[in-house]
């Protein structure tokens, strides 16, 4: 869909309740949030499989902030079944970890109503990572998190295009317009894109041109049954990290050289699939499928128009065993890394190998957690994941823990508590 015209629909449509909207019959604030932290022991258990031997067996204790935040909201009725509302949430690390700014994760403001459902623009997760999260009984980040090994990483309130996380598929974008439909029929769906703010500070002569992102996912849930599907598209992201210093030119460049003058490279996209059954009210199984094509990829290193593609899924297992005790389970693959893009010498987009298809740049992860609830709010339990690396592949069991050498395993042990107010 053209974004003017999305525009336009949107605000068409909330602007029928103009005629009748009254003035504010109520408003509420409200606060809430969570603190989640684990702790335990980050083993590198050394060269498994053949990858360039590192220092074996090192192993580091470490606290870890798992996605701690404090939520602010806020509703006022406008009359005619409308309301406009408000979110502002925060980073919260007693640790005493890295600040963040006010209003930092999922943050909007917009309008709602029953039979229209809701538009908003702010700092927001996509709605490709929104429906896949409600299929992983996991964060997405931290040592129990698979964001690098299943999505390139994560990306966390980030713009267009910035070098270090322009290779992400699980984004909590800046500057996103998102509608979300009314629930109809068991059917949810919502579209999403970027302001292209990072094209209004340049002119002809720069390295990208107009980069956006387009995020849309369709979501259907019957009694045990769930199913989603998601799409997204990056443009002109610039995943190689092309840098300015030779003419542009539509054809391909010499090895060696950089690109400049209009960038108008990449065209990358995720087609994600999932789905879920509850058996006996207390046992959900679930699984998760991403297809991530990186295409017109230019290096310093490479020619300009080289491809790439992983394959990468999840299954799940949440179980709530009887009373306070629940286990959850995880088994997550993300195959090796096809196309032309790469060298034998092994090069990267982001986390991710590219080695021509040569193979054995992927990663295998399996993680558990028994948890037992002290209360509704209060949980304590304990953690295990281990990562095996392929021989050219060096993803990190989740944040937390060093970077491994190509080949290494990784495994964490430790302890967790998550509360919740």
């Amino acid at each position: 869909m053209n974004k003017k015209l999305m525009a336009v629909a949107v605000a068409g449509a909330f602007g029928a309740f103009g005629a009748t909207a009254a003035f504010a019959q109520s408003s509420t604030v409200s606060l809430s949030g969570s603190l989640n932290y684990n702790y335990g022991y980050f083993d590198n258990g050394g060269n498994t499989n053949g990858g360039v031997a590192g220092t074996s067996k090192v192993r580091t204790d470490s606290l870890s902030n798992q996605e701690s935040e404090w939520v602010m909201k806020g509703e006022e009725a406008l009359g005619g079944g409308m309301a406009a509302f408000f979110m502002c949430s925060t980073s919260m690390d007693i640790t005493g970890g890295s600040a963040s700014n006010m209003c930092a994760r999922n943050s909007v403001i917009g309008l709602k109503s029953a039979g229209m459902g809701s538009a908003h623009f702010g700092n927001y997760d996509t709605p490709a990572k929104r429906m896949a999260s409600g299929y992983d009984p996991f964060p997405i980040s931290a040592a129990m998190g698979q964001g690098a090994q299943m999505w390139n990483a994560t990306a966390s309130n980030v713009s267009n295009a910035v070098a270090t996380t322009s290779s992400s598929f699980s984004r909590r974008q800046q500057n996103l317009i998102t509608y979300d439909m009314p629930t109809m029929n068991g059917f949810d769906a919502s579209i999403a894109y970027s302001a292209a703010n990072e094209a209004t500070a340049v002119n002809s002569a720069s390295t990208i041109q107009k980069p956006r992102l387009w995020s849309t996912m369709v979501n259907y849930t019957n009694g045990p049954l769930a199913l989603g599907v998601a799409y997204e598209r990056h443009v002109d992201y610039n995943p190689g990290g092309a840098v300015s210093a030779v003419a542009s030119t539509t054809a391909k460049l010499a090895v060696g050289a950089t690109l400049g003058g209009n960038y108008a490279g990449s065209n990358d996209s995720m087609y994600t699939l999932a789905a879920a059954y509850t058996f006996m009210g207390s046992l959900k199984i679930s699984g998760v499928y991403n297809r991530i094509n990186y295409n017109g990829i230019t290096t310093t290193a490479q020619n300009n128009g080289y491809d790439m593609s992983v394959s990468t899924y999840g299954l799940y297992a949440d179980w709530a065993v009887s009373g306070p005790h629940r286990v959850r389970l995880g088994y997550a693959a993300q195959g090796s890394t096809k196309g032309s893009f790469g060298t034998t010498a092994a090069t990267a987009i982001g986390t991710w190998v590219g080695n021509g298809g040569a193979g054995q740049t992927g990663s295998q992860k399996f993680h558990g957690e028994y948890a037992y609830a002290l209360s509704k709010r209060t949980e304590i339990g304990l953690a295990y994941a281990r990562i095996n690396n392929d021989l050219n592949s060096s993803i990190t069991v989740g944040t937390g823990g060093n970077t491994p050498n190509a080949g290494e395993s990784q495994s964490f042990a430790g302890m967790l508590i998550r509360h919740k107010f």
